[in-house]
């Protein structure tokens, strides 16, 4: 009886081991598909994490390509209008260098004038600057003054400058 409570002994023990075994396999089982469950929703929350920072980048990079192209119309604005400024300054310089000759010449014809013995067929300032037996306006600012004093109309339009 001895040989048969041990087999039995031994068969419930192996019984009991492989219950156990099994069990063990189980949930390890269970614990890697939750595992495995876990890790794939950290995998789609990263990918929704990631497509919404792409969306966020988008719109963050569409809103600097607007401010961008505002920004270089106002550069092209400006840059047209110093254009016209510069042309405005040069011109202006050409008038002012005409002008200032013009009263260095009455200048010298008025100090000439008043060398020889206060000659009045010289310089008339009574005669809107008329210089007698010339036959030249010397009143800068008269239209037959031989300078072209219209107003400057220039526009971006009509310059190309880089």
């Amino acid at each position: 009886m001895a040989s048969s409570s041990g087999t039995s002994y031994t068969s419930l023990s192996d019984e009991d081991t492989k219950k156990r075994m099994a069990q063990r396999k189980r949930r390890r089982m269970d614990s890697n598909r939750e595992s495995a469950r876990r890790s794939r929703m950290r995998k789609r929350k990263q990918l929704e994490d990631l497509t919404a920072e792409v969306d966020r980048l988008k719109a963050g990079r569409a809103t600097a390509l607007t401010a961008l192209a505002t920004v270089r119309q106002h550069y092209m604005a400006v840059e047209a209008e110093n254009c016209v400024l510069r042309t405005q300054l040069g011109e202006l310089n050409n008038r002012l260098h005409a002008l200032n000759d013009i009263v260095n010449f009455i200048n010298g014809l008025n100090n000439n004038n008043n060398n020889i013995n206060n000659n009045p067929s010289g310089f008339d300032p009574l005669n809107n600057g008329f210089v007698s037996g010339l036959g030249i306006d010397m009143n800068p600012w008269s239209v037959s003054g031989g300078v072209n004093l219209h107003p400057l109309m220039a526009s971006g339009d009509l310059f190309h400058c880089y």
